[in-house]
């Protein structure tokens, strides 16, 4: 099964909208659950399925801001982001302009940061993809790693009420050999049509960082959360947070496959 999570399912969810490839696509009509009664759960491969095709299609063009509060104070970048197949991702910040041309390139060969300043592209080693990417919450490893929750995990459902809607709470744990950092997550999805509401993400029973879907919209006939927030929940950060917004974003859009090579980087970090 094709199917890419920006990362966490986060990025996943969040900075490179995760695609498939394009024996993949399907009409919309045809991916749609249908809708639960409260007597009759849903299948976990209903949920599931739903989860991995948040953002997933051939193609997928964005503009989005970040916005991170630190003990360092606020920063907020505005960027472009592309995505093309199951493993093509590119995102250019354009503001502020101090940064402006920065890029992260992901490939099936692995990630790169360019710096326009040195106009050099550098490959991201192992041993750092533990490090916040463009000073979020966010790691670069979070970017790299392709995660499926049909494929990687095991789930058990339950009806559940979230902040007044209907929803239906998944409780996710690993399977074995599975290559994911938690220990568990907790999904809370609209019991209507399988839209993420929240995600809880523990290690060894301790929860490490929430995230909170919000400002739902129609994309494509699909509706999509535009607004992502990713809270670390540990004391000494519990007031730090993550806000990813979409702008814009728009699904199966002509995307050249050049764009993901060095000159094709090179000409996207240069537009304004």
């Amino acid at each position: 099964m094709n199917t890419t999570r920006i990362g966490l399912i986060l990025l996943v969810t969040l900075a490179i909208p995760g695609v498939g490839n394009a024996q993949d696509a399907k009409p919309t009509a045809e991916k749609a659950p249908s809708a639960v009664t409260v007597d009759k759960l849903p299948t976990l491969t209903e949920v599931t399925r739903a989860l991995d095709d948040l953002y997933r299609s051939n193609s997928a063009v964005s503009t989005m801001t970040m916005k991170v509060v630190n003990d360092r104070g606020t920063r907020e970048l505005t960027m472009d982001s592309w995505s093309k197949g199951k493993d093509l991702s590119l995102i250019v910040i354009r503001k502020p302009a101090r940064e402006a041309g920065t890029a992260t390139l992901k490939t099936g060969e692995g990630l790169w940061n360019y710096a326009p300043r040195a106009d050099r592209l550098i490959r991201i080693p192992t041993g750092m993809l533990s490090d916040a990417w463009m000073g979020s919450h966010f790691s670069n490893d979070d970017l790299v790693r392709d995660t499926s929750y049909t494929d990687d995990y095991d789930g058990v459902l339950a009806w559940a009420d979230f902040k007044g809607t209907k929803a239906i709470k998944v409780t996710f744990t690993p399977k074995p050999e599975a290559p994911v950092i938690y220990t568990k997550i907790e999904f809370y999805v609209r019991a209507a049509d399988y839209v993420s509401l929240q995600a809880d993400y523990f290690d060894r029973g301790k929860l490490m960082r929430r995230m909170e879907f919000t400002d739902i919209k129609d994309v494509d006939g699909k509706p999509v959360p535009h607004k992502m927030v990713l809270r670390p929940m540990d004391e000494k950060h519990k007031s730090e947070s993550t806000t990813m917004i979409y702008e814009s974003l728009t699904f199966n859009t002509d995307v050249d496959a050049d764009l993901f090579t060095k000159r094709g980087l090179r000409r996207a970090a240069k537009q304004r």
